[in-house]
């Protein structure tokens, strides 16, 4: 298979893991989600099809940042793509599992909760300005997460969970 070029330009890593395909969500600039970075997730989300579930992830401590603060072009054009990635993350007919390994605020916690399960290792979450930022366990007390796990159990129970959603076994790596 091809990688579409503007995802191998842009900011996602794909890895296939047996029936799922964890997607890893890695913004040049951590602070702020853009309209490359959202159409790119929604792209991937079409290459990788109805018959793999998805592992939503980060990098280096960041699931998913908000978008731009600052009023402008660069914020209009991500704020447009935004629904587009949300729907195309809810519409997915498999599993999508968000493995929050680092802060998600705002759009990027938008991201999250358009995942059926959310797994939490470390980071805050903060789905709006006015709530939060909230730590793993008030996030879990909360139900803004379902699970929570260390770093380094985070993608094993991931992919575990997909697994207990469509009852097929992944191929060992």
């Amino acid at each position: 298979m091809v990688i579409p070029r503007s995802l191998e330009a842009l900011m996602l890593d794909l890895e296939h893991r047996g029936v799922a395909v964890v997607v890893r969500i890695r913004p040049a600039d951590r602070r702020v989600l853009t309209a490359g970075l959202l159409d790119s997730l929604t792209e991937a989300l079409a290459y990788i099809g109805p018959d793999r579930a998805v592992v939503l992830t980060g990098a280096r401590g960041v699931f998913a940042p908000d978008l731009d603060p600052v009023e402008g072009p660069a914020r209009d054009d991500a704020r447009l793509a935004l629904p587009e990635a949300l729907s195309a993350l809810r519409a997915h007919p498999l599993p999508v599992v968000a493995a929050l390994n680092g802060d998600a605020v705002g759009a990027g916690y938008a991201l999250a909760a358009a995942a059926d399960v959310r797994i939490m290792s470390t980071g805050t979450v903060q789905p709006a300005p006015e709530f939060g930022p909230h730590r793993t366990s008030e996030a879990l007390a909360l139900g803004l997460v379902d699970f929570r796990c260390t770093t380094a159990e985070l993608l094993s129970l991931a992919l575990r969970q997909v697994q207990a959603f469509t009852g097929r076994e992944f191929a060992r790596r």
